[in-house]
Formats: structure tokens, sequence, C-alpha cells
């Protein structure tokens, strides 16, 4: 009611509110004096009044929009800032990743490498290659990149880790390969400390799914930003990173495992060639290596082999001993015959170690090892068809087998003089020229029977079996393609099977029952109904073209008459030329004159 109050009567009363005690702006009128004031100043001109509405408002509106664009520009610097704080943080942690320090895998490792009080281990054998992948790891060797290849179990791993330990993985990171190229992904991410952009804020302002390109791109991604920090590491510690692959035989061997696998190659050329990265890969099988060697120019292989007599025994005489402090020591006879049971494989003898009698626990290897053969590739005499191709795999690698059984027969009484003439480098010379070469612990062929990727597809007659094979480490294939056992385990369980009595008997059981089988398959059952298409009381079946020579031949008359002479006889001569017209065109599939000619009429 007061904002409808006479202007008059509104002035008096807000002179004398004060005074009747309303202090707490029950009826406070200041506002509407000073909006009164206000259109009284405005009155003296109708359009000055209207002109300075105007103004106010078009003020208002400027403010707003200036208001609206500096929020937005506000909004702008702060996403451009954390654009490019983002991607400072992402290199900040991939540096990081690499830097020296603590890393679960090193401590692992050097639990089971060291004793309670740090000290190394009594027993543990420093390979011949240990030195040059020191320096491998510690950045002192640029240029190329490794590609270690050997058989489960020889070392391969055991050495990088010692390497890593030494240095305290000081620029270096370790990825395990997979089947799976989401869990590459996930499993390069985390040694590189790489999120793939998936912790960005930058996701809320769009729906894109990071990975919805596939894993193989997001590698790509993972490893455009390790350059960057490559390059940089370079410039401030003048020595390269080092990228370990490990299990590189995981990648499949097909199109998108070839795909993968081609990628890091390249990666690691280009790496290798600037000296800012090195990478090492890690391999069982062969099929690595075959993929490899296409585009390789810088790759570096080195064969990690099993150790040699005297290594063994060093390692046996100590670990023994440690384990079993009130045993007598470990003698050479002792460890050569533990050699020729399961050779030099480090995770065999780290099995035959922790018993107290070493040569019965290599027995017990060797029985196994016969028996898991036997439920792979065992022989079923008067086997069904069903598994015939397994059988076929079966036998053709039995040959293998048994030629490898046969060298080493041959060889066995050589045993002796064998060891005698294993070579031991000593010098680093001698080292560094060995591995230039790939031919550290090569050891002489009266020790290690062997054939060529050549002999064993004759052998077999199935080359495509080796590849299978070699994945089931059964056999291995070195880059020089000789083939041989996987280990003297191996071949101490090929030998055992060529000794059976029964052995010979089912081997050739197999593969006469294979043939046969094959036989009944190519056989094919041809049934004729003789009818009204019978030709004379034989049957005439044509492979290719119909020559004259195959036609029927008519029988002379008996009575020795022409029958060309009259016209009857012409006539019954022509309709049986029409017959066999007809004949002749059914068994060449074209029609004869006779059907032409009543066709047209």
């Amino acid at each position: 009611m007061l904002h409808r109050a006479v202007p008059s009567l509104v002035r008096p009363l807000a002179r004398i509110a004060p005074q009747i005690g309303y202090q707490n702006n029950q009826l406070d009128l200041s506002g509407e004096i000073r909006e009164e004031q206000e259109q009284q100043a405005g009155k003296p001109g109708g359009g000055g009044g209207g002109g300075g509405g105007g103004d106010g408002g078009g003020g208002a509106a400027w403010q707003s929009a200036i208001a609206t664009g500096g929020g937005i520009v506000l909004v702008a610097a702060a996403g451009l800032f954390y654009h490019y704080w983002y991607k400072w943080e992402v290199l900040r942690k991939m540096e990081r990743a690499f830097s020296k320090g603590y890393d679960p895998v090193l401590e692992l490792a050097q639990a089971a490498a060291r004793e309670s009080d740090g000290s190394v281990k009594r027993g543990r054998v420093r390979r011949k290659e240990q030195t040059y992948l020191d320096k491998v790891i510690n950045g002192e060797i640029s240029g190329e990149y490794l590609l270690l290849m050997g058989p489960k179990g020889v070392g391969k791993t055991s050495m990088l880790l010692d390497a890593m330990i030494a240095n305290e993985a000081d620029g270096c990171a370790m990825l395990e390969a997979h089947e799976d190229p989401e869990v590459v992904r996930l499993r390069l991410g985390k040694a590189l400390d790489f999120e793939y952009n998936e912790d960005s804020f930058a996701g809320l302002f769009q729906r894109r799914d990071p990975r919805e390109a596939g894993p193989i791109l997001d590698i790509e991604r993972a490893l455009a930003k390790l350059e960057k920090v490559a390059i940089r590491f370079r410039r401030k510690r003048n020595r390269p990173m080092v990228l370990i692959v490990q299990n590189a035989h995981f990648i499949h061997d097909d199109e998108d495992g070839h795909s993968l696998l081609h990628m890091l190659q390249q990666r690691a050329e280009a790496w290798s060639q600037a000296g800012v990265l090195t990478m090492i890969f890690l391999s069982d099988n062969f099929h690595t290596y075959a993929h490899l060697k296409r585009n390789a120019t810088r790759m570096h292989v080195l064969s990690i082999r099993d150790l040699t007599p005297f290594e063994t025994h060093t390692f046996l005489e100590g670990t023994h001993a440690r384990l079993y402090p009130d045993a007598p020591p470990v003698t050479k006879q002792q460890t050569l015959r533990v050699w020729d049971l399961i050779g030099g494989r480090l995770s065999y003898l780290a099995k035959v170690v922790k018993r107290e009698d070493m040569e019965e626990a290599a027995q017990a290897l060797v029985d196994e090892e016969k028996e898991w053969l036997h439920s792979r590739l065992g022989l079923i005499p008067d086997h069904d068809d069903d598994v015939m191709d397994e059988q076929k795999m079966s036998s053709c690698s039995f040959l293998l087998f048994q030629e490898f059984a046969r060298l080493a027969e041959e060889s066995s009484k050589f045993l002796l003089e064998g060891v005698k003439e294993v070579e031991e480098p000593t010098s680093d010379e001698e080292k560094r020229a060995a591995i230039e070469l790939d031919l550290l612990n090569v050891l002489p062929d009266e020790l290690d029977p062997k054939v060529t990727y050549r002999q064993a597809r004759e052998i077999m007659t199935r080359p495509d079996y080796i590849v299978d094979l070699d994945a089931w480490h059964i056999i291995n294939v070195d880059r020089y393609h000789n083939v041989r056992p996987d280990s003297r385990l191996m071949l101490s369980a090929f030998k055992a099977v060529a000794k059976e009595d029964d052995f010979q008997d089912k081997l050739d059981n197999v593969r006469d029952r294979v043939d046969f089988i094959e036989a009944l398959h190519r056989t094919r059952e041809l049934t004729v109904k003789t009818g009204e298409g019978d030709l004379g009381g034989f049957l005439r079946l044509r492979v290719g073209n119909l020559g004259p020579e195959h036609e029927k031949r008519e029988e002379d008359d008996d009575d020795g008459d022409d029958d060309h002479d009259d016209d009857a006889g012409g006539d019954s001569g022509a309709t049986q030329g029409d017959a066999l017209e007809e004949k002749r065109a059914a068994l060449r599939g074209a029609p004869s004159h006779t059907q032409v000619e009543r066709h047209l009429v």
C-alpha cells in the first residue's frame, strides 16, 4: 500500500519514521524517495527521459557482455593451461618410470639371488654373456637392438635381471608380452606409467572412447610419447634408455601378431639408429627370429645356450654344499653323469640340486619327461580313422626323434673326449669375439646331436610339424637353422623311448595304418546299372578324349556276303552307322549328326 501512496504523504512519513521507533527498516521509504527524485530529474525533456533510459540499458548490456566474455576467456585459458600441463605430466611420469629406484620385479629377483645379509648366494654362476648385457643395460653399447634366443629356462631373463639389479634399473624398463594385444596394451602402460589419456579431464567434453581405435593404435601412441622421453633422456644423460620385451614368442604367429611385432621392430630400428633407446627382445621360439629377420638391419642376435659341463659342476658343487653342508662334496664324475641325463639347463639343475641324491632326481626327471612325451605324441597301433591326423604327426615326429637317439648313441662313447674338447674363452677379447659371432657355449657334435632344417624336413616329410614341435618345446631351431632336441633331458627321453622293445613295431604299425586309411579315403566306389542303355554286355569308360580306337568293333557276318551290294543292306548299314554315331556322340557329350538333322527337321 505504501508503494501506491501519494508522494506528498510519503515524505512526511519518512521523516517521522525514525522518531516513532521503526529503525528495523520496516518503513524504510528512502528508496521510494530516491526513485521519485530521479524521475523528477529526468522530466525536463520528454525525449531526454527516453534517451536517458536507453543509455542506462546499453551500459548494463555491455557490462553483461564483458563479464560473459571474460568468463569464457578464463575458462579457455584454464583449459589450455590444463592441456599443456597434462602433456607435461604424462612425459614426467613416463620419465619417472625409467628413473633409478624401487622396482617390484627387481625386489623379487634380488630376494631370490642373494642371501639375507645381501651377499651373493654360493654356487651362482656368472655367465659369459653377463658382462656384455651389463654394458647394454648401462647404456654403454648403442646403435643396435638385441634379440636373445634360446630354449625355455636357459637363463635369458635371469641375466637381464642381474644386470638391472646392478644399476638399480636406471634408465631401464621391462614389458612382458602376451597373446592378447589388449593385455600388451595394459602391460605397456604399466611399464611406462602411461594411462592412455584415460585419466584426463578433457574427456568430459567428448564422448569418444579412447580405446575404440583398438590396442594397436594405443600402443603406437604410447611409443610416440616414449620417443619424446627418450630424446630428452639422451640429452640429459648422454646415454640411451633400455626397454625389454620379455617372452616375445607369446605374440601369435598370425597377421595381428605380425603387425604388432613389425610396429615394435620399426621403433627399435629408428631408436637404435638415433641412439636414444635400445630394445631387447627375448624369445624361446624360432618364428620370432624368422619374422624379425625379414626387415632387420641393426638387429644383433645372441643365442643363450645351456651351461657347459664345467659351469654345471660349479653350480652343483656350490649350491649342493650350501643346501646340504654335511653331505660329501660333489665330484666331477657325478656332475658328468647328471649332465649326461639332463644337460646344463638351469631350470632342471635347480630342481635336481635340491635333492640329496642328484642322480636319482635326474633319472626321475627323465621318466617324467618321457611320460609327458607319450601323452603328447604317443603312438597308437591300429588306431581309428578319427585320430589319423594326430597319429600322422606322431609317426612323423618319432622318425625325427629316432634319428636324434641314433646320433646320441653313436656319440655316447666319445662323451669324455667331447667334454675335454669344449673350448672356454678366458680373455675379454675372446669373449667379445665369441659374442659377436654368436659362438658362446657351443658344444662339439659328440655332445650336441643335431640335424639341419633341410634334413629334418626330409626325415619328417611334413615340414609344418617342425613349427608345432618348436612351440611345444620338444625341439629347438637356432638362428643357423639347426634342429636339435630342446634340451639334454628331452634327448634322454628320446633315447628311452627308442630303446623300448616294441617301439619299432608300433612305429611301423602306425605308419602302415595311416597309409591304409589314406588309401581308403582316396578310393571311390562306382555303381553301374544296365538297362536300355546297355552297350553290348561290357562297359566303356572314357578318361580324356574319345578316339577311333576306343570304338566298339562290329563282328563279321557268318555267311560272308557283302551287305553293301543291295539297297536293303545299304539302308541297314546306314541305320547301324547312325546308331553308332549317336552312341559315339553320347560318349563324347555332343549331339550326333542324326540328332542334329532330326532337330532341324
